[in-house]
């Protein structure tokens, strides 16, 4: 299962973001000696579709994902000598195409998209996000998403609650 977690991240980092592109991928050199596979292949397009679905369709996962994800405060807050940190939510448009799960009409963006909420520092550290469908409303579960973040840094700053 790791071999399989370092072969979707090698990929993306390689500028392979689709797991389709596994069943090409999973021959290539270089990828198979990082994965130290020698002379085996690596895991196939369906294999790790299988991995993603498991591991992320279920709410336990998708916590676990995103608390990998986060900064830690004493690596974050080790740069920055401020008292406060101001937090930025914002939520954008993620055009998509086909029928993915999430996938809605937006009418304030005139498309179909996705409706992703992201939580940055006033340095534009991304601090969380989290993707949603694409007919919610700007601020629909912002408050769920921006409670543990206000959390886990509430012990390093002096953070006032102020929603906008």
């Amino acid at each position: 299962m790791v071999q399989m977690v370092r072969q979707r991240v090698y990929q993306m980092a390689a500028g392979y973001e689709d797991c389709n592109d596994a069943d090409f991928m999973r021959i290539d050199p270089a990828l198979r000696l990082g994965l130290g596979k020698d002379h085996r292949f690596g895991a196939s397009q369906s294999m790790l579709s299988r991995l993603e679905n498991d591991v992320l369709d279920n709410p336990v996962g998708l916590e676990a994902l995103e608390g990998a994800l986060s900064p830690e405060p004493p690596t974050h807050c080790s740069r920055r000598t401020k008292k406060r940190l101001i937090i930025d939510l914002d939520s954008t448009e993620n055009p998509a195409h086909g029928k993915q799960e999430g996938v809605a009409y937006n009418g304030h963006f005139a498309k179909n998209c996705f409706h992703p909420l992201f939580a940055f520092t006033s340095d534009g550290d991304c601090m969380g996000a989290r993707l949603r469908p694409g007919n919610v409303h700007s601020a629909d579960c912002v408050l769920e998403f921006i409670k543990p973040i206000v959390e886990r840094y509430r012990g390093w700053f002096n953070l006032l609650w102020m929603p906008a």
